[in-house]
């Protein structure tokens, strides 16, 4: 069953938003984060880091939702912190398994940091025929992690 979150971060990204902005902004709501603000986080990350042939922005989109659900408020919460990073590893394997990397140039078999090669994806019309999918499982994926394990509190006040 596909949920409405991984239908909108495809739909985002099919409107022209980065892959990093379309998973950000599509769970935005969830936290009370506002969809105009992760449009805006989100932007730089995208294809590969702002094409400089790091880490999927797909995958750092899915990343940021982890944090929003797990992180910790507290710089000195330890056990918040290996949790979402417990998570994190999680998501990144996840995401391996099924297309084989996190990055960028191995997952569309060009290195965006070169003009030339950005030029062939372009031509090829990659970004269109790839990202989606790359969008779609990484929203995916999250969205079952989220389903998986809840938010806890390690540390509740009191």
């Amino acid at each position: 069953m596909t949920h409405p979150e991984v239908e909108q971060a495809v739909a985002f990204y099919n409107q022209g938003y980065t892959c990093t902005q379309s998973i950000l902004a599509s769970f935005a709501g969830r936290y009370a984060v506002p969809q105009s603000l992760a449009f805006r986080i989100g932007e730089p990350f995208g294809a590969g880091m702002s094409c400089t042939g790091g880490m999927c922005g797909s995958v750092i989109g899915s990343i940021m939702v982890l944090g929003l659900q797990y992180g910790s408020t507290h710089s000195n919460d330890d056990a918040a912190r290996a949790y979402t990073y417990q998570r994190v590893h999680k998501l990144i394997q996840r995401f391996t398994d099924m297309h084989g990397s996190i990055q960028c140039p191995d997952l569309l078999g060009y290195d965006l940091s070169d003009p030339l090669q950005l030029q062939a994806v372009l031509e090829k019309g990659l970004f269109s025929q790839l990202c989606p999918v790359l969008v779609g499982d990484a929203a995916q994926i999250v969205t079952e992690m989220l389903e998986e394990a809840p938010p806890v509190d390690l540390h509740p006040a009191g």
